[in-house]
């Protein structure tokens, strides 16, 4: 999965047509696939693969995966926002992960669509995505010999986005991990819902809503801004 939050802003600017996702497809695999000498390939094969995914809306807070079901399906995001997340044992969620217009998000490990599932995904805005089976998705790909390198890739970017991510937790205060935040997906950050967002970054709706408020606040005694 992509590990990455794609902080677009502009649904139109990904999303030419609601049955067509070739350019949003090309668009994801080209950021997916980076330097590598294969993304050469992707717009030809954006082109014969988009056949394969069929458009879904998603209402808000609709599940798409939950924890025991096989991840069967490749999933590229349109306009809305999707959350991944655990279920912790008091009941509570945790989210891990937020993918926003022109995401991709499919297994990349036999576990991953081989073992029932340990993680949610579901929507948190109202969502227009494109699905598309996820070995049919593979296999596609390991014909066009993109397969590897995409592979390798978003394994890359899953792993230094868990190790920053365990960084963040550990290391810094609930304040420097909301400014981290804001600094690296400013759009999200005013997008993803309170509560949401304090489960992300490990802290209670109450005690974010108390740190927003402070940062925006003047500090007592400060003069006005005219």
């Amino acid at each position: 999965m992509l590990a990455a939050m794609p902080a677009a802003t502009d649904p139109s600017a990904t999303q030419p047509t609601a049955t067509d996702p070739t350019a949003t497809l090309a668009k994801a695999l080209g950021a997916a696939l980076g330097a590598d000498a294969a993304r050469e390939a992707v717009p030809s094969v954006a082109a014969g693969l988009a056949p394969l995914f069929t458009p879904h809306t998603i209402e808000r807070g609709a599940p798409l995966l939950r924890p025991g079901e096989r991840w069967s399906h490749a999933l590229l995001v349109g306009s809305g926002l999707l959350r991944l997340y655990f279920l912790r044992r008091d009941g509570r969620e945790f989210n891990k992960n937020f993918v926003a217009e022109g995401g991709l998000l499919c297994p990349i490990t036999p576990a991953m669509w081989g073992q029932p599932s340990l993680f949610s995904i579901a929507a948190v805005e109202r969502t227009r995505l494109w699905r598309c089976d996820a070995t049919r998705w593979r296999e596609a790909l390991a014909a066009a010999g993109l397969w590897a390198p995409l592979q390798r890739e978003l394994l890359q970017g899953l792993l230094s986005a868990k190790l920053q991510r365990e960084h963040d937790l550990l290391a810094l205060t609930g304040r420097q991990r909301y400014e981290a935040f804001c600094q690296r997906f400013p759009a999200l950050a005013e997008r993803v819902p309170l509560l949401h967002l304090a489960s992300y970054l490990g802290l209670t709706d109450v005690s974010l809503s108390r740190l927003r408020r402070g940062l925006r606040e003047p500090p007592t005694g400060a003069a006005p801004q005219h």
